[in-house]
C-alpha cells in the first residue's frame, strides 16, 4: 500500500467528464507472444513482439449526445481522451500527478437499461483503434505508443529510434 489512487478525471477533447463518468478503465498493456521453436531443448520460451491493440472503457451516469456523437466516425476523425490521476505516495507523504492521452475511435456504446421511469445502470463507452497512448507521471514519459510515427518509448527511452533508422521508417 505504498501508492493509492486518490482521484481521477476524464476529458474528451474540451468536454470535462468529471460529473458524468461513474467508472473508467485505461487500456490493458499486453505484448503479443510467440513461442520460440527449439530442437532438443528441455524448455519452451515465448518472446514478445508487437504491443496488442489497446482499448479504454468508461461508464457514464446517463446518456450524453456529445459523447454519443463521437460514435461511427472514420479513421482520421480521431477522438482524444485525457485521463488525469492523483496518486498519493503514503510512504513519502506526497502527491504524484499522472496524465494519459489516448487518441482513437469510439467504436462501441452500450446504452443504459431502463425500467419504468429510470435508468438501471450506466451507459458503457469503449474507445478502440487507439493510435496514440502517452502515459506520463510527474512530467516523465512512462510509456508512449505512437502508431503513425512507429514510436515506442518506455521509461523515457525511445526503443524505436534505432529500429526505425535501420529499416528507414
Amino acid at each position: 500500500m505504498e501508492r493509492i489512487i486518490y482521484g481521477s478525471n476524464w476529458w474528451m477533447g474540451t468536454l470535462n467528464l468529471r460529473l458524468m463518468v461513474a467508472a473508467g478503465k485505461l487500456p490493458d498493456l499486453k505484448r503479443t507472444m510467440e513461442k520460440l521453436p527449439t530442437s532438443g531443448s528441455w524448455y519452451n520460451l515465448s518472446l514478445p513482439y508487437e504491443i496488442e491493440e489497446l482499448q479504454a472503457e468508461f461508464d457514464l451516469n446517463g446518456p450524453d449526445e456529445r459523447i454519443r456523437s463521437r460514435f461511427g466516425r472514420e479513421p482520421g476523425d480521431w477522438t482524444t481522451l485525457y485521463y488525469y490521476e492523483r496518486i498519493r505516495d503514503c510512504k513519502a507523504g506526497k502527491n504524484l500527478g499522472r496524465a494519459v492521452v489516448l487518441r482513437g475511435l469510439i467504436n462501441d456504446i452500450t446504452p443504459q437499461r431502463t425500467r419504468q421511469l429510470r435508468g438501471e445502470d450506466t451507459t458503457k463507452v469503449m474507445m478502440s483503434s487507439i493510435v496514440l497512448y502517452h502515459d506520463q507521471q510527474d512530467g516523465r514519459t512512462v510509456h508512449k505508443f505512437d502508431f503513425f510515427n512507429n514510436q515506442l518509448v518506455i521509461d523515457g527511452i525511445d526503443y524505436s529510434a534505432e529500429h526505425n533508422q535501420i529499416i528507414a521508417a
